[in-house]
């Protein structure tokens, strides 16, 4: 079947209508079982659709393609897009404030159709030529909303600004819209784009069902309407080489309502290769079985199951002759002697509605044990459970998972790129208890992928097993093995209920290796025959998310892997014991931090040694005028990380900006999710903390920024800071700190409380916060706060004059807290224009602890104890290298630690 190369437009007028009930979609809801489809394979053999690069254009709501009930069909070399998708993306243009008023102006893509009324917007799909009417409509953000993020390519789900609060919306014409609001801050999302759709998913954009071996190869998906392509009850699948992406021209981002790929109850082999994922609002990959409930056993050898997720109804999920397996829920362990074969199933067919679309009746050739009662046991049908391979695909811009697999035969991932996952980057679970898609795995292999801005866990196992007993886990054999992870603060592995874990041979980066590092210079202007000092300091602070997590999990191995400085090798154990955990090689400590310095024993370069020399302890001594780069090396496990280039010019006019010594933090102090942005020193040695947006401690909201922490005193005595700032809206709040850990902490704090400012002790044992140690807020800007720590006992008090202090509430018995660390934050619910705090004079059990490391104008390093040898600005470790027995490893595979590609950008030059 020969499309000649064109451009083709369908409308669902004139289209093939089937009822059909499709796998995570609209279920048993009547409104949606008739499908217009179109382009249909029905009852046939031996088909090749070739579109000769021709592009379908799809109108209205319909479904692009279906196979139905075929064997050996290809759909090949052709693009499909929908003239007005479901999806509306708009863009905010343009912020400001005007008349007292913020706004926005939005931009929809050309195309995009809508009309202004009332201080609302309905937007409208095209209109039908049969009717004369819009194929659909919605209101305002709709039913959900994600956000995308052109500049930094990520997107992800969340709340939708766009209409609260609203004071008028205006239509300004060429596809731009104006609001207006009622507050006057102006908002800060200007580039992001709001995707906003309805949530019923009323149809397949493709499907296959009762068919075998289907390929789909070199299409240009550029929308899929309604959920994706669906494989159901088929066999050997191969989607290769296509692209799940917008064409560019469209303006649009979205390319599909939901899912990209739904293998759901598959045999025989799915096979995902080559092909770009781009856009969608859920996973772009999804292979799985359905979990059927038993809810009334008839005879022993009889049973009713149903359907108990409301998006998927109506279709046979057995034929005579499949193997079954009963899962017990509360474990999710299957069911001894609970392995049968279906006899005969009286229930759904599929493609009409002449019987119940959510229950069927089977029966099996044995008896089913006793112990299989209703409500507590799922069914799975064995038969339809894949292989799978899913290599050489792109993920992009996914506010979800990447690939989520649940399949007894085996699975390889391969060779992909992962790039800013909102969610888990591969996702296994085996659920009984919400979308009830099964079942447990035996053999994943996840080799030679790239990870690249992941989200935490980047692999993530969690069946919904509700005991977790290690001798009966849910899934085995799971294999992550000699891949790349370029990761910011997030977990690699949280494995659930798994018995083989292995983590070998794997590059674990920070994503922000090439800006991690700086030189700094006390002098970077020196005379000639005078010395400065450099040091090398890192731009942002180590991670502390642990690598690893295993719950009820055993026969757990970690080998030979490759870790950079500034992360955590921890590994957290929930009924897990020590000795089902092998370690060799690897620095992983059990149960507690083992956090890596950032920098670590730095050599220094110069480009320019007849200029500038730089001696082994960061001593440059000026040789002769001219301008010399100073680069320093850090040697990780994953070869040498090079630092950004500090331009040093000898003889330099002292007055010059270029000269400039920028003050910078203490090496007393370490910063905690480090936000720079929001941070900085001043030059008379203030710190100034902005609010980070987003950010909190409270509760298990543990993504407070910028918490700067001291180890001095060791979170005994009595710690005091001047603190210059008031709160401005919402919830935000600053102040000083006692911190154990994101759980368990004291902060005394300004609370603005949404418009009701406060002063406030907060304590929080174990993710229990509570806050009633509190008094009104004083007018003034600078108040003086103290937390005194005797023993187990905590007094916070404040004062407006630095002398006199006053305690709030009863003193605080803290034995719970153990070992802290004092500290300053500030934060707020949303980002916005935020005026910073400022944090003054601290000081720990009288003792000051400045906040300026390197100020500027320091006099000569012999004539100040402020300039200290970089040896005494660096904590080091007892060795910088890998373990003894991890260089081992390494020699045995005749490699060379110390060289990866780094070394080929580094500047050329004399390095001490």
């Amino acid at each position: 079947m020969l499309f000649p190369h064109g451009k083709y437009h369908l409308y669902p007028e004139q289209a093939e209508s089937r009822e059909l009930y499709i796998s995570n979609t609209a279920g048993a809801d009547e409104r949606y079982r008739n499908k217009r489809i179109g382009l249909l394979i029905e009852d046939m053999k031996d088909v090749v659709i070739d579109g000769d690069g021709s592009h379908l254009q799809f109108h209205g709501l319909m479904s692009a393609f279906a196979v139905i009930r075929s064997q050996h069909v290809t759909a090949t070399n052709f693009s499909f897009d929908y003239t007005t998708p479901k999806v509306i993306d708009a863009t905010v243009a343009e912020t400001g404030t005007a008349n007292g008023r913020a706004y926005r102006i939005l931009d929809v893509p050309p195309g995009t159709l809508y009309r202004v009324a009332d201080n609302h917007v309905t937007w409208l799909g095209e209109t039908s030529p049969a009717t004369g009417q819009p194929y659909w409509s919605g209101v305002d953000r709709m039913q959900y909303s994600q956000t995308h993020d052109p500049k930094a390519q990520r997107t992800w789900r969340g709340g939708n600004p766009l209409f609260g609060n609203v004071a008028a919306v205006t239509d300004l014409g060429d596809n731009r819209i104006r609001i207006d609001y009622q507050s006057s801050t102006a908002p800060s999302d200007r580039g992001l784009v709001y995707q906003m759709r309805q949530t019923a998913r009323d149809t397949a954009s493709g499907f296959i069902w009762e068919s075998s071996d289907v390929t789909l190869r070199g299409i240009a998906a550029r929308y899929l309407h309604g959920f994706g392509i669906v494989g159901q009850l088929s066999e050997n699948i191969t989607i290769d080489g296509n692209e799940f992406r917008t064409d560019p021209a469209t303006g649009r981002t979205t390319a599909g309502f939901a899912d990209f790929i739904q293998m759901s109850g598959i045999k025989g082999a799915v096979t995902i290769t080559n092909n770009t994922f781009d856009g969608p609002h859920d996973d772009p990959i999804n292979i799985h079985g359905t979990y059927v409930e038993v809810t009334q056993r008839l005879a022993p050898d009889k049973l009713v199951l149903s359907y108990m997720h409301s998006e998927t109804a109506g279709f046979p999920q057995f034929h005579p002759g499949d193997q079954v397996e009963f899962v017990e829920k509360r474990t999710m362990a299957a069911v001894p002697g609970g392995t049968a074969g279906v006899r005969s199933v009286d229930g759904p067919s599929g493609q009409d509605h002449d019987k119940p679309l959510t229950t069927m009746t089977v029966t099996f050739d044995r008896a089913i044990p006793d112990v299989v009662t209703a409500g507590g046991f799922v069914a799975e049908n064995t038969t339809y459970t894949p292989s799978a391979r899913i290599a050489g695909n792109t993920f992009r811009n996914v506010p979800t998972r990447g690939i989520l697999v649940t399949t007894r035969r085996p699975v390889v991932i391969e060779d992909n790129i992962f790039d800013g996952m909102s969610m888990a980057s591969v996702f296994i679970s085996s659920d009984a208890y919400q979308w009830y898609e099964s079942g447990p795995v035996r053999d994943v292999r996840i080799r030679r992928n790239t990870f690249l801005r992941p989200a935490s866990p980047v692999i993530f196992v969690d069946p919904t097993n509700q005991v977790l007993d290690p001798k009966n886990p849910v899934h085995q054999g799971i294999r992550v093995e000699h891949n790349e992870f370029r990761i910011g603060n997030v977990e690699l592995v949280n494995a659930k209920s798994v018995r083989g874990v292995t983590f070998v041979g794997n590059h674990v980066k920070r994503f922000d290796r090439d800006q991690l590092v700086a030189v700094q210079a006390n002098n970077p202007c020196p005379a000639v025959g005078a010395t400065a000092r450099v040091r090398a300091v890192a731009a942002d602070g180590p991670h502390t998310s642990p690598l690893f997590s295993f719950r009820g999990s055993s026969d757990v191995l970690i080998q030979d892997n490759r870790y950079d400085n500034g992360l955590n090798l921890r590994a957290n154990l929930e009924a897990t014991q020590v000795d089902q955990v092998t370690v060799d090689g690897d620095d992983i400590r059990f149960g507690q931090d083992n956090i890596r310095p950032v920098v670590e024993a730095p050599k220094f370069r110069s480009s320019k040694p007849r200029v500038l020399k730089v001696a082994p302890d960061g001593t440059a001594t000026a040789v002769a005028a001219g301008t010399a780069e100073v680069t320093a090396i850090i040697n990780t496990e994953n070869g040498r990380l090079v630092s950004r280039a500090l331009t040093m010019t000898v003889g330099g006019d002292p007055a010059s900006p270029e000269c400039a010594v920028t003050p910078t933090l203490s090496d007393s102090w370490t910063v905690l999710r480090d936000t720079p942005s929001k941070r900085a020193v001043l030059p008379d040695g203030a710190l100034s903390l902005t609010p980070t947006g987003s950010s909190f401690l409270w509760a298990n909201q543990n993504s407070a920024r910028n918490i700067v922490l001291t180890d001095v005193g060791g979170g005994e005595g009595t710690a005091t800071v001047k603190m210059v700032g008031k709160t401005q809206r919402g919830y935000m709040e600053a102040g000083l700190l006692l911190y154990r850990g994101d759980n368990d902490y004291i902060a005394l704090q300004r609370k603005h409380s949404n418009g009701t400012p406060t002063v406030t002790v907060v304590t929080e044992a174990a993710g229990q916060p509570e806050e009633s140690r509190r008094i009104a807020a004083p007018d003034q800007s600078a108040l003086w706060l103290r937390l005194a720590r005797t023993g187990d006992t905590v007094i916070a008090s404040v004062s407006t004059n630095g002398v006199d202090f006053t305690p709030i509430g009863s003193p605080i018995s803290a034995a719970w807290l153990g070992q802290a660390r004092f500290g300053v934050m500030a934060e707020v619910e949303n980002p916005g224009p935020d005026q910073p705090f400022e944090f003054r004079d601290a000081t720990i059990s009288g003792k000051q602890v400045p906040f300026m490391d390197w100020p500027p104008a320091l006099p000569a390093p012999h004539q100040s104890d402020a300039v200290r040898p970089v040896a005494a600005l660096v904590r080091r470790r007892p060795s910088c290298g890998r373990p003894a027995s991890h260089q081992q490893h390494a020699e045995n595979r005749g490699e060379d630690n110390r060289r990866d590609s780094h070394e080929r950008n580094e500047p050329q030059g004399e390095l001490y």
